[in-house]
Order: C-alpha cells, then structure tokens, then sequence
C-alpha cells in the first residue's frame, strides 16, 4: 500500500522521485537488515526488511513501466519468462550464506532498474503532469478504477499465494516448493511457442485450475499432502503472478497517462493480498495441529469460496476486455473564441435544455465544452473534487457522451 501512496505523491516527477525513494529503501533497509544479523536484535531486521520490501515493491513498478508499449505477444513472453528465472534464483539464494542473500537481496532491485532505466525515463518523460484521478473524471474510460474486478481479482489469488506459503513453514520460515517450476516452465514455453499473443483469460483458467485443485489435495490424507498442494497453489500463484503484470503492462500501453497509478494500485492489492492470505494460512495451522480433518473443511470451504466468486461476482468480467476497453487519455484542446460566442453559447444553451442539466450542471457543462481540466473546474467554481466528478458524470449520462473530447465533438457539431 506505501508503495501506491509514494508513487502518487510523487506522481509529477515521477522518473526521479520514485527511483531516487527506490534507492534509499534499499540502501538504508539493508544497512538495517545486516544490522539486524550481527546484533541479533530483531527490531533492526523488521525495520530493514519493511524498506527493503518498500524498495522492491517500487523497483516493481518502475521495471513494469519500463515495458510499457512492448507488443502483447513479446511483454507475455518477457513476463512469464522473468517470473520462472525469479523463482528457480530463490532455489540459488537457498544454497547461499546469509550474507550473500542479504547482498543480493538489496542489489538485484537496483540492478534491475539500472538495466531499464534508459526505457524508463523515455516513457516517464511522456507523462502528463496532471493527475491520474483529474484526468479520470473528464475521460473515465482512459482509466481502471480502483474498485475494479481486475483489482479485486489480485486481492483474491495473492490470498492464495500466501496461503500457500505457511505450508510445512518452521518458525514461521516459509518453505518453497520448487516443484511448481515444471508447469511455470511449460506455461511460460507455450507463450514461447504459440505465435499468438497471449490470452489472459485462459491463463486465468489455469491458474485457477491449479488453485482449486491444490485446495482439493489437501482433503486427502496422506503424508505427501502438504508438499503437493502447495506446488499446485504454488504454480496457480505464479500464473496468476504472470497474468497480473501482463495486464498491467498492456492497460498501461492502452493509456500511459494511468500507467503509473494502475501498476502501483496493482502492486498494492498484490501485497495486500499476500498479507491476508499468509495469516490465515498461520491461523489455521495452529488450529489443525494434528487435526487433518479440520484443515479437509477449511480447504473445502476456500474451494466453494472460489467457485462463489466465480459464479456470483466475477461473472461476465473478462481481462481480455478490461484492456480492450482502456481508451488513450485524450489530448484536449483549451478553446477560446473571440468570434462566434453567442452562436456557441447559444449551442451549449439548446443542448442544456435538451438534456435537462440543472444550473449547476450547465457550469460544468460549459467549462468542459471549452476544453477546461476538473482541476480548473474545481478552482473556478469553488466545489470538492467528489462534487466535480458527480456532475461530470451527471452531465455525460444526460449527453450520452463518454469522455470531454465527445462532449466537445457533439458540441461543435451542434447535434
């Protein structure tokens, strides 16, 4: 969640900002972390984990950025193969003395960044200044809102994922269960050798066939249980991982101008997600101690869970449409008219009695048809920012427009 309230406060300058944060994190986290290692005291080892953490989850964000405008078939691959390198280094890290994984654990994020930093600053350079959530009042269909199924979805698989990790945990140490590299591998070799783009909504199904059978296996009682339901939680984790930074990049693509806000919200859920699920899985290891029929209905309930979700909420939503219904932020033109006013006037008159717009309405009716931002708006006619975006949307409705650049085309057309 730090790493979305970074990013937006920083959002005006982001290609320094960002990165100059990124590094500190690192940096003063892991003087923290190896602090922490020598002494022994563990408040040291919290506070550089907790930066470290903060550091690579905005390293995340800026190596995601940096594949913004890649094509859908490439960005799939370079995803799904930077995630199975990134898993099978942790069976590296395993075999290494904790001083080496503390130095390549503060590295590796800065490493990353440097290598894309050149693409990075290219693409943060096009940025607009204007905030996301201005921009999203007069274009809504540039952005994805925060409340989305998309972002919902990150929430409920990362849950997963964490869950998966308290699996044969000791003293809270998770194990990692390299089995799933095998199906990893071979998702990430058919996007290889398919010579099409890759399809979010079938490795959704993937990764949910992985994560409701990992939930099914654990209603078998065998000593091999735990170890095989979380390499199949594992792998449903990891394609979902994959399909999250996919879509990311592509909604990005559609519209750099949300690019920022919607990988750090993204990033965000992810984590939050992962945090719910990891104590969940803790909580109900201490419940089923010795209890494998217990832990048969916590795995029984997950799954009916999971399908409810299916049915009931995720319904008709799809990814593939979410980024096809992404539209660019449009450029729009401030207009000035010292000829022809009363003629405009009179246009924006007609089509306010036509629509039914209230006083206050026709304000923000006018400003818009003038190419005027909810920042100006807001200033002009001393309203909140909710207030704007409620009459924004009010106004479109009405006009049966979508964005300020259709108002304004049905304004200048007089239809």
């Amino acid at each position: 969640m730090f790493e979305a309230v970074v990013v937006e406060l920083e959002f005006e300058s982001v290609g320094v900002e960002p990165a100059f944060a990124r590094e500190v994190s690192q940096i003063v986290g892991s003087a923290f972390c190896a602090a922490g290692s020598v002494t022994g005291f563990a408040a040291f080892a919290v506070v550089g984990a907790s930066l470290v953490t903060v550091g690579g989850g905005l390293a995340n964000i800026c190596v995601g950025l940096s594949c913004v405008g890649l094509s859908a078939r490439t960005s799939g691959i370079v995803v799904a193969w930077a995630y199975v390198v990134s898993f099978a280094l942790r069976w590296v890290f395993g075999a290494l003395p904790v001083w080496a994984n503390l130095a390549f654990f503060a590295c590796i994020p800065l490493v990353s960044v440097a290598l894309c930093r050149k693409r990075l600053f290219s693409i943060c350079g096009k940025l607009q200044h204007e905030s996301p959530a201005e921009i999203s009042i007069a274009s809504p269909s540039s952005f994805v809102p925060f409340g989305h199924q998309l972002f919902i979805s990150l929430v409920v698989f990362r849950f997963v994922y964490g869950y998966s990790l308290t699996f044969g945990e000791a003293n809270r140490v998770p194990v990692v269960a390299f089995s799933a590299l095998v199906p990893l591998c071979l998702v990430a070799l058919f996007m290889v050798a398919c010579r099409r783009a890759l399809s979010p909504d079938g490795l959704f199904c993937v990764s949910l066939l992985f994560s409701v059978a990992g939930f099914l296996v654990l209603s078998v009682g065998s000593a091999s249980r735990d170890a095989v339901a979380s390499a199949l939680l594992t792998a449903g984790a990891g394609a979902f991982e994959i399909l999250m930074y996919y879509v990311l990049i592509q909604v990005g693509s559609r519209n750099l101008v949300g690019a920022l806000s919607a990988f750090a919200w993204g990033n965000a859920m992810a984590s939050w997600g992962t945090i719910f699920g990891a104590l969940f899985g803790r909580m109900t290891n201490v419940a089923c101690q010795n209890d494998g029929v217990l832990l048969s209905a916590i795995a029984s309930c997950i799954v009916l869970a999971l399908v409810a979700y299916m049915l009931f909420v995720v319904g008709e939503f799809r990814f593939s449409k979410t980024i096809e219904e992404v539209s660019p932020a449009p450029e729009v033109r401030v207009v000035e008219r010292e000829s022809g006013e009363q003629a405009f006037e009179d246009r924006l008159a007609q089509l306010a009695e036509d629509a039914h717009l209230t006083e206050r309405e026709r304000e923000v009716f006018g400003l818009l048809a003038r190419g005027r931002n909810a920042r100006y708006i807001q200033e002009t006619l001393v309203v909140s920012y909710n207030t704007v975006k409620t009459h924004v949307s009010h106004v479109y409705a009405k006009l049966g427009v979508h964005s300020q650049q259709e108002l304004i085309d049905v304004v200048e057309s007089g239809a």
